[in-house]
C-alpha cells in the first residue's frame, strides 16, 4: 500500500520520549518506524507484518537506513505471535474498515479491513499482552472508528491519555484521530488539533510544516 499524508503525520506526531524498546504492529512499508527512529538514538526497535510483499519492502527500506542495525523484522500475524515481550512503545496504524463492504483486492482487504484481518479486539489484546505499567501506545484511525476503539480498549483497561484531531483544512470537520494510550486512567484526555493547510488547496500551517519538515524534502 502506497505512504498517505496521514501516516506521514501520524509518524511525525509520535512521540518516543526515552523508549528503549518499540514495536510498530503493521509496519507495512516501515514508514512509521524510520520516522520514529530519526528522533531517538537507541531504541530498539520491532515491527511485524503479516504481508509478505509488505515485509519485502519493508526490508529493503530498513536496509537502506542508517539505522538498520536497531530493527528486528518479523513477518508474523500478531495475534499468533509468541514472542513473551513487553514494550516501551507501541504504534499501530491498523486497518480502519469495520462492517464495510469488503474489497476485492486482498491486498486492500488485508491493510484497510480490521474486521476480515485484524478485528481491534483482537489488536487490542496484543497491545496489553506487550504491554508494561508504563507503556505508551498509538493509534490513528478515522474518527467513528476511534470511537469504537476507546470503548473496546476500556474494556481492557487501556485507557487515552492524549487525543489529536487530524483536519485536512483547518476550517474543516476532522477526518483522522491519533490517540496515545496507557494502562493509566487519567481524570482528563490532553485534546489538540492539527490541520493540514489553512483552507483547502491552500497553503500548508505552521504546524504542519513544523511537524513535516524533518521528513519532506520540499517544505
Amino acid at each position: 500500500m502506497k505512504v498517505c499524508t496521514d501516516s506521514c503525520v501520524f509518524g511525525a506526531l509520535i512521540k518516543p520520549h526515552n523508549a528503549q524498546s518499540i514495536l510498530d504492529i503493521g509496519t507495512g512499508t516501515g514508514l512509521l518506524s524510520l520516522m520514529v527512529a530519526q528522533k531517538i538514538t537507541d531504541a530498539l526497535i520491532d515491527v511485524i507484518e503479516i504481508d509478505p510483499e509488505s515485509i519485502l519492502d519493508a526490508k529493503e527500506n530498513i536496509a537502506a537506513s542508517p539505522w538498520k542495525h536497531r530493527f528486528t523484522i518479523h513477518e508474523a500475524d500478531i495475534r499468533n505471535w509468541n514472542v513473551k515481550k513487553t514494550f516501551d512503545v507501541i504504534m499501530c496504524n491498523p486497518p480502519f474498515h469495520v462492517r464495510s463492504t469488503p474489497s476485492l483486492n486482498s491486498k486492500e482487504l488485508t491493510a484497510h479491513h480490521s474486521d476480515n484481518t485484524l478485528p481491534f479486539d483482537s489488536l487490542i489484546q496484543a497491545v496489553v499482552s506487550h504491554s508494561h505499567a508504563n507503556t505508551q501506545t498509538w493509534v490513528l484511525l478515522p474518527i467513528q472508528e476511534m470511537l469504537e476503539f476507546i470503548d473496546i480498549a476500556e474494556k481492557y483497561f487501556l485507557f487515552p491519555q492524549e487525543s489529536i484531531m487530524i483536519h485536512n483544512a483547518s476550517n474543516e470537520e476532522s477526518i483522522r484521530r491519533i490517540c496515545r494510550f496507557s494502562k493509566h486512567r487519567e481524570e482528563g484526555c490532553i485534546e489538540k488539533q492539527f490541520s493540514y493547510r489553512l483552507y483547502p488547496s491552500g497553503p500548508y500551517t505552521e504546524e504542519f510544516i513544523t511537524a513535516m519538515s524533518p521528513y519532506y524534502l520540499f517544505l
